[in-house]
């Protein structure tokens, strides 16, 4: 009864959807930015109108291979029935969404920095979330909830006060995951379709994946980004444990 729908649903997967330049891979990308988060982002800008956009990886070990892409790729990337949301907010709620999102790695002095484990195992990876309108860095010498730095937008420090269109997927505006900064914002916008279907149509019109990330945020020290990605290429199956 099922195999009409299953066939169906399998050449809706294997449409043509838009070219990668390379090969993208996922690995890193709770580690520093990549083009596979910023696909997320470039999507969810351009619908919402926002100002700043919030995104997490869903699955480090996705690879999207060079040449054609097709819904099923596109898919891989965003799996969840999330819709988009914009919220009105400002730039506060941006630093204290960032601040939240750094749980998922562990404070580090010195030579610690050096040392696994820096990524905190009781935060769930797809917790993290990412920004894109602003840039910053994440600075594991400070202690938890003081971590983000040179928080800026457009070149220019973002004051707290400064009014924001902040776009967030349904789960994070309902303060999901320690987000209860959203909780309460006002709703300017919602999505009438998932996530996942609104990327399918923007790099449908787009024909092109972004080749390479933009490089807005980054984690610092240096040592510790070292460590991290060691630890990022275990977790996504592409390295050795110690």
């Amino acid at each position: 009864i099922a195999k009409p729908y299953h066939d169906l649903a399998e050449r809706y997967l294997e449409t043509p959807v838009a070219v990668s330049p390379r090969e993208l891979d996922a690995a890193l990308g709770r580690v520093e930015d990549t083009a596979v988060v910023d696909a997320i982002h470039q999507a969810q800008l351009y619908y919402s109108k926002a100002d700043v956009s919030f995104a997490s990886l869903f699955n480090p070990a996705v690879r999207v291979p060079k040449g054609q892409v097709t819904v099923r790729q596109i898919a891989a990337l965003y799996p969840y029935d999330n819709e988009l949301y914009v919220v009105e907010g400002d730039g506060k709620m941006v630093k204290d969404a960032l601040e939240n999102a750094a749980r998922y790695y562990l404070s580090c002095q010195a030579a610690r920095c050096s040392e696994p484990p820096l990524i905190d195992r009781n935060v769930i990876g797809f917790n993290y979330d990412m920004a894109e309108g602003v840039t910053y860095e994440i600075d594991l010498g400070r202690p938890e909830g003081d971590r983000i730095r040179n928080l800026r937008r457009r070149g220019r420090p973002l004051a707290p006060a400064q009014k924001l269109r902040i776009a967030v997927n349904n789960y994070r505006a309902a303060g999901s995951a320690g987000y209860s900064m959203f909780v309460g914002a006002k709703v300017l916008w919602h999505s009438q379709e998932e996530i996942r279907d609104m990327m399918v149509r923007y790099y449908t019109g787009r024909k092109t994946l972004p080749a390479e990330a933009d490089g807005n945020w980054r984690v610092i020290p240096e040592a510790a980004r070292r460590t991290l990605e060691k630890e990022a290429l275990v977790e996504a199956g592409q390295g050795q444990t110690q």
